[in-house]
């Protein structure tokens, strides 16, 4: 008989082979489901000693209490926003995430974002398509080490951006009010009225916090002089959708590239954001690889199995728990 029971209360992957693995080495039994209501989640993870979470929420404190004897709740992923943390505080359940998965993924699209958008390659693959070959209509453009590009947001992924955008251009700012005065000494750190006001272009790495929501609205985007291209690999919601699209008709903005956008996919098929040459969308992909989704699964699961075994995690998001 299985010492423990984990919980899977939704996922993406073809299998759970590599939790299986892992998770039998502490003893414990593997439960999955794919919750589409607040009923089926409860169903699974009942008498659960362990979860793990994908896109299914919330999971709330009517979840948690069909599991009393759950240690911690690990969400496959970065954001957390499926998980009611307070409630598994007050209840002593560990909250984890998985933060270091798709590091290089979500910096190696942004990149090519935003340097896609700086040489207007959207603009340029479908002027050839139209037979239209005249270079005027690609104008302005200028040469990417003479350009200055803003970082918000410098965690993990902010910084192996800036990494991977260091040979482009020297002039890289930054803001984060996290981050220390000086912890980041190749690059500058500036407020966030500076950053919009003398980037060229735009690069939104931050949490979604309720500081952040919509933190790129019909305010900042009056404030960039100019005309930056904006990125967005993060979370939709840092960007106010109908004033990004009143800042690229107004040429507030010269370009955007969204892998998040605000609200529920699908677009539908009127949304003025796919009426853009000058816009690149792309599905919530920036994190995908073969090697991001086997390193997802195994992460999350080690999570689980250290907590099994009597460890802590690595990633603890309330460590006020352990008082």
């Amino acid at each position: 008989m299985a010492r423990f029971r984990v919980a899977v209360t939704d996922y993406v992957f073809t299998d759970l082979e590599p939790e299986k693995e892992i998770l039998a080495e502490v003893g414990a039994e593997l439960v999955a489901g794919q919750s589409e209501s607040k009923d089926d989640c409860i169903e699974i993870v009942t008498a659960a000693d362990a979860v793990l979470n994908t896109y299914f929420g919330p999971i709330d404190a009517e979840v948690m209490d069909a599991m009393p004897d759950c240690r911690i709740i690990v969400r496959y992923g970065v954001g957390v926003d499926t998980i009611d943390i307070a409630a598994a505080t007050q209840r002593g359940i560990m909250v984890a995430n998985v933060p270091d998965y798709c590091i290089d993924e979500v910096s190696d699209q942004a990149v090519a974002m935003t340097v896609a958008l700086l040489r207007k390659l959207p603009q340029a693959d479908r002027m050839v398509r139209a037979e239209n070959w005249a270079l005027a209509d690609l104008k302005p453009m200028s040469r990417l080490n003479v350009l200055t590009i803003g970082i918000i947001g410098m965690g993990r992924i902010g910084r192996a951006i800036a990494t991977k955008l260091a040979p482009f251009t020297p002039h890289l700012i930054y803001h984060d009010p996290y981050v220390e005065a000086g912890a980041l000494p190749n690059l500058t750190a500036v407020e966030l009225d500076e950053l919009y006001r003398t980037a060229d272009a735009i690069i939104v790495q931050a949490p979604s916090t309720p500081q952040t929501q919509q933190m790129l609205n019909d305010d900042a985007f009056a404030a960039m002089q100019r005309s930056p291209v904006i990125v967005n690999c993060a979370r939709g919601d840092l960007i106010d959708t109908d004033a990004l699209v009143a800042a690229l008709e107004q040429g507030q903005v010269s370009g955007a590239g969204l892998d998040v956008i605000e609200g529920t996919p699908p677009l539908p098929p009127e949304h003025p954001i796919l009426g853009f040459d000058n816009v690149i969308l792309t599905p919530h992909s920036a994190w995908f690889s073969a090697d991001a989704l086997h390193t997802l699964q195994r992460f999350g699961a080690m999570e689980v199995a250290r907590v099994l075994r009597g460890e802590g995690p690595k990633h603890l998001l309330n460590p006020e728990v352990l008082e």
